[in-house]
Protein backbone atom coordinates (compact mmCIF):
# COMPACT_ATOMS: atom_id res chain seq x y z
CA UNK A 1 0.00 0.00 0.00
CA UNK A 2 1.49 3.45 -1.19
CA UNK A 3 0.45 6.54 1.08
CA UNK A 4 -1.61 8.10 -2.21
CA UNK A 5 -4.26 4.98 -1.73
CA UNK A 6 -4.83 6.40 1.65
CA UNK A 7 -8.93 6.96 1.42
CA UNK A 8 -10.03 6.86 5.32
CA UNK A 9 -8.30 7.34 8.50
CA UNK A 10 -9.93 5.77 12.02
CA UNK A 11 -8.78 8.00 14.26
CA UNK A 12 -8.84 5.65 17.82
CA UNK A 13 -8.43 7.78 20.75
CA UNK A 14 -7.54 6.93 24.45
CA UNK A 15 -10.08 10.16 26.79
CA UNK A 16 -8.05 9.52 29.42
CA UNK A 17 -4.22 9.62 28.28
CA UNK A 18 -2.62 12.86 30.50
CA UNK A 19 -2.07 15.13 27.06
CA UNK A 20 -5.55 14.66 25.17
CA UNK A 21 -7.57 17.25 24.83
CA UNK A 22 -11.06 17.39 22.94
CA UNK A 23 -10.19 19.92 20.80
CA UNK A 24 -7.25 18.37 19.19
CA UNK A 25 -9.70 16.08 17.48
CA UNK A 26 -11.15 18.73 14.90
CA UNK A 27 -7.79 19.73 14.51
CA UNK A 28 -6.73 16.42 13.15
CA UNK A 29 -10.04 16.06 11.32
CA UNK A 30 -9.62 19.70 9.64
CA UNK A 31 -5.54 17.99 8.54
CA UNK A 32 -6.94 14.92 7.45
CA UNK A 33 -9.57 16.31 5.29
CA UNK A 34 -7.34 18.68 3.56
CA UNK A 35 -5.28 15.78 2.42
CA UNK A 36 -9.05 14.70 0.91
CA UNK A 37 -9.31 11.60 3.26
CA UNK A 38 -12.21 10.49 5.51
CA UNK A 39 -11.94 10.71 9.11
CA UNK A 40 -13.94 8.61 11.45
CA UNK A 41 -13.52 8.74 15.52
CA UNK A 42 -13.39 6.14 17.73
CA UNK A 43 -13.03 6.57 21.85
CA UNK A 44 -11.26 3.77 23.36
CA UNK A 45 -13.21 2.60 26.34
CA UNK A 46 -11.25 0.26 28.26
CA UNK A 47 -8.19 -1.57 28.82
CA UNK A 48 -7.27 -3.78 25.86
CA UNK A 49 -10.21 -1.62 23.79
CA UNK A 50 -7.96 -0.43 21.51
CA UNK A 51 -6.61 -3.97 20.04
CA UNK A 52 -10.29 -4.72 19.36
CA UNK A 53 -11.13 -1.81 17.87
CA UNK A 54 -7.55 -1.83 15.60
CA UNK A 55 -8.32 -5.49 14.76
CA UNK A 56 -12.16 -4.82 13.18
CA UNK A 57 -10.75 -1.28 11.39
CA UNK A 58 -7.49 -2.14 9.75
CA UNK A 59 -8.31 -2.21 5.80
CA UNK A 60 -6.94 -1.94 2.80
CA UNK A 61 -6.49 2.25 1.89
CA UNK A 62 -6.91 2.85 5.26
CA UNK A 63 -4.42 4.97 7.77
CA UNK A 64 -5.21 3.55 11.79
CA UNK A 65 -4.15 6.90 13.88
CA UNK A 66 -3.87 6.12 17.27
CA UNK A 67 -3.71 8.93 20.35
CA UNK A 68 -2.50 7.93 23.28
CA UNK A 69 0.77 6.65 25.41
CA UNK A 70 2.94 4.42 24.86
CA UNK A 71 0.39 1.82 26.34
CA UNK A 72 -1.60 2.56 23.27
CA UNK A 73 0.92 1.85 20.84
CA UNK A 74 1.41 -1.53 23.23
CA UNK A 75 -2.14 -2.35 22.31
CA UNK A 76 -1.90 -1.47 18.54
CA UNK A 77 1.19 -3.68 18.16
CA UNK A 78 -0.38 -6.50 19.86
CA UNK A 79 -3.15 -6.45 17.30
CA UNK A 80 -1.25 -6.12 14.49
CA UNK A 81 0.40 -9.33 15.50
CA UNK A 82 -2.97 -11.40 15.75
CA UNK A 83 -4.26 -10.02 11.94
CA UNK A 84 -2.55 -9.98 8.59
CA UNK A 85 -2.10 -5.85 8.11
CA UNK A 86 -4.12 -4.72 5.43
CA UNK A 87 -3.48 -0.23 5.73
CA UNK A 88 -0.77 1.72 7.82
CA UNK A 89 -0.73 2.53 11.26
CA UNK A 90 0.27 6.56 12.62
CA UNK A 91 0.55 7.76 16.88
CA UNK A 92 -0.80 10.65 18.05
CA UNK A 93 1.64 10.99 21.72
CA UNK A 94 -0.96 12.26 24.47
CA UNK A 95 0.76 10.15 27.06
CA UNK A 96 3.06 11.35 30.55
CA UNK A 97 6.73 10.18 29.07
CA UNK A 98 6.01 9.23 25.37
CA UNK A 99 9.23 7.30 24.45
CA UNK A 100 7.80 6.07 21.29
CA UNK A 101 7.64 9.63 19.96
CA UNK A 102 11.02 9.44 19.37
CA UNK A 103 10.42 6.66 17.21
CA UNK A 104 7.82 7.89 15.40
CA UNK A 105 10.44 11.08 14.79
CA UNK A 106 7.65 13.23 16.26
CA UNK A 107 8.63 16.79 16.28
CA UNK A 108 5.93 18.98 17.99
CA UNK A 109 3.68 18.92 20.55
CA UNK A 110 0.46 20.66 18.89
CA UNK A 111 -1.38 17.17 17.36
CA UNK A 112 -2.28 19.13 14.29
CA UNK A 113 1.23 19.64 13.17
CA UNK A 114 2.46 15.93 14.11
CA UNK A 115 -0.72 14.65 12.23
CA UNK A 116 0.75 17.33 9.02
CA UNK A 117 4.05 15.65 9.67
CA UNK A 118 2.53 12.22 9.31
CA UNK A 119 0.49 12.49 6.03
CA UNK A 120 3.20 14.35 4.41
CA UNK A 121 6.01 11.60 5.58
CA UNK A 122 7.21 8.14 5.05
CA UNK A 123 5.98 4.49 4.92
CA UNK A 124 8.33 2.69 6.98
CA UNK A 125 8.53 -0.61 9.53
CA UNK A 126 8.96 -1.12 12.90
CA UNK A 127 10.12 -4.47 14.31
CA UNK A 128 7.91 -5.51 17.32
CA UNK A 129 8.96 -8.72 19.62
CA UNK A 130 8.00 -10.84 22.36
CA UNK A 131 8.53 -11.99 26.12
CA UNK A 132 8.14 -15.48 25.85
CA UNK A 133 4.30 -14.96 24.58
CA UNK A 134 3.85 -11.66 25.30
CA UNK A 135 4.13 -8.68 22.71
CA UNK A 136 6.14 -6.11 23.38
CA UNK A 137 6.75 -2.48 20.88
CA UNK A 138 9.49 -0.83 22.66
CA UNK A 139 10.75 -1.92 25.90
CA UNK A 140 10.56 -4.45 28.27
CA UNK A 141 12.41 -3.68 32.12
CA UNK A 142 12.85 -5.43 35.39
CA UNK A 143 14.83 -3.92 38.57
CA UNK A 144 15.38 -0.93 40.28
CA UNK A 145 12.51 1.95 39.38
CA UNK A 146 11.28 -0.65 36.77
CA UNK A 147 8.08 -0.77 37.93
CA UNK A 148 7.35 2.62 38.89
CA UNK A 149 5.07 3.94 35.44
CA UNK A 150 2.62 0.95 36.04
CA UNK A 151 2.69 1.84 39.98
CA UNK A 152 1.92 5.59 39.69
CA UNK A 153 -1.89 6.11 39.93
CA UNK A 154 -3.36 7.94 37.20
CA UNK A 155 -4.53 10.87 38.70
CA UNK A 156 -0.82 11.65 39.25
CA UNK A 157 -0.32 10.81 35.89
CA UNK A 158 -2.88 12.96 34.45
CA UNK A 159 -2.12 16.06 36.10
CA UNK A 160 1.44 16.07 37.15
CA UNK A 161 2.95 14.29 34.25
CA UNK A 162 6.63 13.38 34.24
CA UNK A 163 6.59 14.59 38.18
CA UNK A 164 4.29 12.12 39.16
CA UNK A 165 6.97 9.30 38.16
CA UNK A 166 9.31 11.12 40.23
CA UNK A 167 7.05 11.46 43.16
CA UNK A 168 5.92 7.62 43.07
CA UNK A 169 9.89 6.70 42.46
CA UNK A 170 11.02 9.01 45.76
CA UNK A 171 10.39 5.91 48.18
CA UNK A 172 12.59 3.68 45.91
CA UNK A 173 15.63 5.75 45.34
CA UNK A 174 16.48 5.73 48.80
CA UNK A 175 16.32 2.33 49.21
CA UNK A 176 19.71 -0.36 48.18
CA UNK A 177 18.80 -1.70 45.24
CA UNK A 178 18.36 -5.17 45.00
CA UNK A 179 20.63 -7.37 43.07
CA UNK A 180 19.84 -10.51 40.87
CA UNK A 181 22.04 -13.23 39.60
CA UNK A 182 21.09 -13.31 35.82
CA UNK A 183 22.27 -15.64 33.55
CA UNK A 184 22.02 -13.90 29.85
CA UNK A 185 22.70 -15.35 26.72
CA UNK A 186 22.24 -13.61 23.35
CA UNK A 187 23.61 -14.79 19.68
CA UNK A 188 26.69 -13.06 20.31
CA UNK A 189 27.56 -13.19 24.10
CA UNK A 190 26.85 -15.39 26.95
CA UNK A 191 27.75 -15.15 30.96
CA UNK A 192 26.11 -14.73 34.06
CA UNK A 193 25.92 -11.45 36.29
CA UNK A 194 24.66 -9.54 39.30
CA UNK A 195 22.36 -6.51 37.88
CA UNK A 196 20.28 -3.81 39.80
CA UNK A 197 18.19 -3.15 36.67
CA UNK A 198 17.72 -5.21 33.08
CA UNK A 199 16.05 -3.85 30.37
CA UNK A 200 15.22 -5.87 26.71
CA UNK A 201 14.29 -2.50 23.92
CA UNK A 202 13.65 -1.86 20.29
CA UNK A 203 13.65 1.98 20.96
CA UNK A 204 15.61 5.02 21.38
CA UNK A 205 15.03 5.26 24.51
CA UNK A 206 12.66 4.50 27.93
CA UNK A 207 11.44 5.73 30.99
CA UNK A 208 11.45 9.14 29.26
CA UNK A 209 15.38 8.97 28.63
CA UNK A 210 17.01 8.99 25.75
CA UNK A 211 19.64 6.23 25.43
CA UNK A 212 20.25 5.05 21.69
CA UNK A 213 20.69 7.65 18.90
CA UNK A 214 22.37 5.19 16.29
CA UNK A 215 20.02 2.01 16.36
CA UNK A 216 17.61 0.56 13.53
CA UNK A 217 14.43 -0.12 14.08
CA UNK A 218 13.17 -2.63 11.56
CA UNK A 219 16.71 -4.97 11.85
CA UNK A 220 14.71 -7.42 13.84
CA UNK A 221 16.92 -6.73 16.46
CA UNK A 222 16.81 -5.81 19.92
CA UNK A 223 18.88 -4.00 22.71
CA UNK A 224 19.97 -5.85 26.01
CA UNK A 225 20.99 -3.56 28.65
CA UNK A 226 22.01 -5.07 32.25
CA UNK A 227 23.02 -3.01 34.54
CA UNK A 228 25.91 -4.47 37.09
CA UNK A 229 25.54 -3.70 40.84
CA UNK A 230 26.83 0.06 41.53
CA UNK A 231 28.44 1.92 44.50
CA UNK A 232 26.42 4.70 46.31
CA UNK A 233 28.08 7.41 44.93
CA UNK A 234 27.27 5.97 41.35
CA UNK A 235 23.96 5.18 42.33
CA UNK A 236 23.72 8.69 43.14
CA UNK A 237 25.34 9.87 40.23
CA UNK A 238 22.44 7.18 37.64
CA UNK A 239 19.96 9.13 39.62
CA UNK A 240 20.95 12.46 39.02
CA UNK A 241 21.28 12.11 35.47
CA UNK A 242 18.34 9.95 34.94
CA UNK A 243 16.46 12.90 36.90
CA UNK A 244 17.75 15.32 34.49
CA UNK A 245 17.31 13.13 31.13
CA UNK A 246 21.22 13.47 31.07
CA UNK A 247 22.35 9.61 30.81
CA UNK A 248 25.40 8.74 28.92
CA UNK A 249 25.89 4.81 28.75
CA UNK A 250 29.53 5.29 27.90
CA UNK A 251 30.12 6.69 31.13
CA UNK A 252 28.79 3.78 32.81
CA UNK A 253 30.02 1.35 30.45
CA UNK A 254 32.41 -0.16 33.13
CA UNK A 255 29.08 -1.43 34.75
CA UNK A 256 27.25 -1.96 31.57
CA UNK A 257 26.32 -5.74 29.57
CA UNK A 258 25.13 -4.53 26.34
CA UNK A 259 24.28 -6.24 23.14
CA UNK A 260 21.98 -5.83 19.93
CA UNK A 261 20.95 -9.34 18.85
CA UNK A 262 18.10 -11.15 17.21
CA UNK A 263 17.88 -13.61 20.11
CA UNK A 264 18.06 -12.76 23.91
CA UNK A 265 17.28 -15.61 26.73
CA UNK A 266 17.72 -14.28 30.82
CA UNK A 267 17.34 -16.74 33.57
CA UNK A 268 16.99 -15.88 36.94
CA UNK A 269 19.77 -17.87 39.48
CA UNK A 270 18.60 -17.01 43.05
CA UNK A 271 16.11 -14.49 43.60
CA UNK A 272 13.05 -13.24 41.00
CA UNK A 273 12.22 -9.50 40.12
CA UNK A 274 9.77 -8.19 43.42
CA UNK A 275 7.70 -6.58 40.76
CA UNK A 276 6.37 -7.79 37.67
CA UNK A 277 8.42 -6.85 34.46
CA UNK A 278 7.65 -3.63 32.82
CA UNK A 279 6.78 -3.65 29.41
CA UNK A 280 5.99 -0.42 27.63
CA UNK A 281 4.70 1.14 30.97
CA UNK A 282 2.43 -1.28 31.62
CA UNK A 283 2.22 -4.42 33.79
CA UNK A 284 3.58 -7.42 32.12
CA UNK A 285 1.29 -10.76 33.19
CA UNK A 286 5.10 -12.24 33.21
CA UNK A 287 5.26 -14.24 36.41
CA UNK A 288 8.77 -15.77 37.45
CA UNK A 289 8.73 -18.28 39.79
CA UNK A 290 10.58 -21.56 40.31
CA UNK A 291 11.22 -23.99 37.59
CA UNK A 292 9.22 -20.71 34.97
CA UNK A 293 12.24 -18.51 35.86
CA UNK A 294 13.60 -18.23 32.19
CA UNK A 295 12.68 -15.42 29.90
CA UNK A 296 13.02 -15.49 25.97
CA UNK A 297 13.26 -12.60 23.89
CA UNK A 298 12.90 -13.23 19.75
CA UNK A 299 10.99 -11.32 16.94
CA UNK A 300 7.47 -10.84 15.98
CA UNK A 301 5.93 -9.09 13.60
CA UNK A 302 7.08 -5.99 11.80
CA UNK A 303 4.62 -3.14 11.80
CA UNK A 304 3.80 -0.84 8.33
CA UNK A 305 4.26 2.79 9.71
CA UNK A 306 3.47 6.19 8.32
CA UNK A 307 5.97 8.53 10.28
CA UNK A 308 7.12 11.85 9.73
CA UNK A 309 10.42 12.31 7.31
CA UNK A 310 13.39 12.42 9.09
Amino acid sequence: MKKEDIKKSEILYNPVSTGFKEKNLNLIAKKIREKGIIPNFEKSMYEGHLIELVKEKDDYNTLILTLGGDGTVSEAYKAYNKINQKGLYAHVPTGTTNDMAKNFSVKYKDADKITEDILNGEISLFDSYKMNDEIVSYTSVFGYLAHVPYVTKKEMKKYLGHKGYILSAFPYIIKKPEKYLVEYETDNIKGTTNCILGAVTNSKGFAGIDLYNDIKLNDEKIELLLIKELNANLIMDLTKDYLRNDIDLKKYKDYLIMDSSKNIRLTFKERYPKFNFDNDGEKSNQILTYGLDTVNYSPAKQIKVLKRKE
